[in-house]
């Protein structure tokens, strides 16, 4: 997966329900790293959690979940 193709409305269900959900990408300041991933993670049916992580490391941990998965509504 390419930083392109990682647009908000991305997620991703697990198995056991729980779910991962792009809801931003936007550039930093070039001095904090470049781009970042803002995204949810719903665990059950608890509250989501709201996360950023600077994009290379979220494409490394999480990319694949995403290749094949369209934009939900």
């Amino acid at each position: 997966m390419t930083p392109e193709q990682l647009i908000p409305g991305l997620s991703y269900t697990f198995e056991d329900g729980n779910k991962i959900e792009i809801i931003q990408v936007r550039m930093v300041d070039e001095q904090r790293g470049g781009p970042s991933v803002t995204y949810f993670t719903h665990q059950g049916r608890g509250i989501p959690q709201k996360l950023i992580m600077p994009m290379e490391p979220f494409l490394e941990l999480y990319g694949h979940l995403f290749e094949d998965n369209p934009p939900t509504e």
